[in-house]
């Protein structure tokens, strides 16, 4: 992992922090969900990997959930907008019982 790699981690962690410290400020904890993961593969570029190497991600996690039903609809919702943005998110999220209204 290169000195850049570390910096845009520790960086992308002091946001992460800063988001939760939001949610926190603004009592929120029982009304946002959330979950986030952002990663950044460890990879040396001078030589290709190739088929069944391993590498590595180096990552930071944060959730602001109450259950695994809560995590399973989060998952379920990410998935649905990633396979198929246009549909719109009232459709979708109308499909998980949830309405925006």
């Amino acid at each position: 992992m290169t000195s850049k790699d570390k910096e845009f981690i520790s960086e992308a962690y002091a946001l992460v922090l800063a988001l939760e410290e939001l949610i926190v400020k603004y009592k929120y904890e029982d009304r946002v969900m959330s979950a986030l993961m952002v990663g950044i593969l460890d990879i040396d570029w001078d030589s290709v990997p190739e088929e069944g190497d391993l590498v590595q991600l180096k990552s930071i996690f944060s959730y602001n959930l109450d259950s695994r039903d809560e995590l399973d609809m989060v998952k379920e919702i990410m998935d649905s907008q990633f396979e198929d943005g246009e549909d719109g998110l009232n459709n979708m999220l109308g499909d998980l019982g949830i309405s925006l209204n």
